[in-house]
């Protein structure tokens, strides 16, 4: 009788358990949803994050929170959401450190694959090096000479040990034969202000970062690290202009739920990222904050993360590993 029951419990719950399922997104979502973003308030990830979370809350009429959990160069959020409960309450909005960390790192927290399910990508948004207006010349050209001429007094900040910025200037460094001293920040916002007061020299960021001290005159756009200029910033040159082949780094932003979450929600998820992206007020927010709008599905954006991954992990052998300090 026992083996009897027991099929016949097992079978019941296969029945009843994608009802459960269906019951309990069906009115997704039906509560507050906390959106983690990895970095300090104030740079490229928690711009874009509020911007998501605005729109997902008028679509929704659910709060969306924004919970900024920098440290590590993103190590400790993406680990909150990693361990999160996969019910769509709990979301990650990632950047390329996703991808880039376990390449760099001995060991992180989480794997990038295993311990996540992607929703959809959001938008990419490539580097710029800026300075302060008063320091090393108002060209790339007078920069490097400056480097040149005054070996081992160049510093560069970041957003964080590992990072793309932070390989973007190490990148930076093997181009032109400079040295520097990398100062790493918990966030690109800290990374920035400290240039304006003169405890660094310069720093590769996104606009997004960047906006208000570019715009205010307070720091400098000297180059774009991507193929095509800015639409955001005409009358800076990219370094591929200037002679630097292979100087392309940028930060993909994009929104992730913890692995073990219903199809059904990312589904819901990704179709209401997709419908904002139809707006045309949508696309001009993240063009004139300086990236390219990426909205795709999630089986496109799990595809991105995989080949991202492999990318990284071959880029960071190439050039013998970054140190962490």
């Amino acid at each position: 009788m026992y083996p009897i029951i027991k099929t016949v419990i097992t079978a019941l719950l296969g029945l009843i358990m994608p009802l459960i399922v269906c019951a309990q997104t069906a009115d997704y979502p039906n509560k507050p949803i906390r959106l983690v973003a990895p970095f300090a308030a104030g740079g490229s990830v928690d711009i874009l994050a509020r911007t998501v979370a605005d729109t997902l809350s008028k679509a929704t009429n659910q709060p969306v929170i924004v919970e900024n959990r920098p440290g590590a160069s993103g190590n400790i959020g993406m680990e909150i959401v990693a361990k999160a409960n996969p019910d769509g309450y709990t979301l990650l909005f990632a950047s390329t450190n996703l991808t880039l960390n376990p390449a760099v790192y001995p060991k992180v927290p989480f794997d990038p694959i295993k311990d996540f399910v992607a929703v959809t990508n959001v938008a990419y948004a490539p580097m710029i090096l800026i300075t302060r207006p008063d320091f090393g010349g108002d060209s790339l050209q007078s920069l490097i000479q400056y480097g040149k001429s005054n070996p081992g007094k160049l510093n560069f900040s970041s957003s964080g040990a590992g990072g793309a910025p932070h390989l973007a200037g190490e990148m930076f460094q093997i181009l032109t034969n400079i040295k520097m001293t990398h100062i790493p920040y918990a966030g690109a916002a800290p990374a920035i202000t400290d240039i304006v007061s003169g405890q660094v020299q310069m720093t590769f960021t996104t606009y997004i970062s960047a906006q208000a001290m570019l715009n205010s005159g307070r720091v400098r756009g000297l180059a774009v690290a991507s193929l095509e200029r800015l639409a955001a910033l005409p009358n800076i040159p990219t370094f591929k202009e200037k002679g630097f082949e292979g100087m392309e780094f940028g930060t993909m932003f994009g929104l992730i739920a913890p692995a073990g979450t219903s199809a059904a929600i990312v589904t819901r998820l990704y179709q209401l990222i997709k419908t904002a992206s139809d707006n045309p007020a949508f696309k001009e927010n993240i063009v004139k904050q300086g990236g390219y709008m990426v909205v795709n599905t999630p089986a496109e954006y799990d595809k991105y993360i995989k080949d991202d991954v492999a990318k990284w992990d071959s880029f960071i052998k190439k050039i013998g590993g970054v140190s962490q300090n």
